[in-house]
């Protein structure tokens, strides 16, 4: 289970949403932020997810509006330009680390939660 985005109105309020605008999520992780945008998009909005992580496929949105991308963000132009994306309204980055990746032993963190 992913974490509930922290300041997630004022975070999505900072993206200044158009309703026909296309964002970017670059950071998908439980799609908190990305259900937030999308939900602020007119029908002819656009917004395109990325994450690496497998997991994350399991958040994806059915929506006509969305396209998780499954690969690391730093492929962000090459993944836009295949989509025709030639420019953007707004990148959503939340680089926090979330208690679901502290959570998983595999993920490239080490944390040991019961320790005081």
């Amino acid at each position: 289970m992913y974490h509930n985005p922290v300041l997630l109105k004022e975070t999505v309020d900072g993206l200044n949403i158009k309703p026909d605008g296309v964002y970017v999520d670059v950071t998908f992780g439980g799609g908190g932020h990305s259900r937030e945008i999308l939900d602020r998009l007119g029908v002819n909005g656009r917004l395109y997810a990325f994450d690496q992580d497998l997991d994350a496929l399991a958040n994806a949105i059915d929506d006509d509006r969305f396209v998780l991308i499954n690969e690391n963000f730093r492929y962000v132009k090459r993944f836009l330009r295949f989509h025709g994306v030639k420019e953007v309204d707004g990148v959503l980055a939340d680089f926090g680390v979330s208690s679901h990746q502290l959570m998983l032993q595999n993920e490239g963190f080490q944390h040991d939660l019961k320790q005081s």
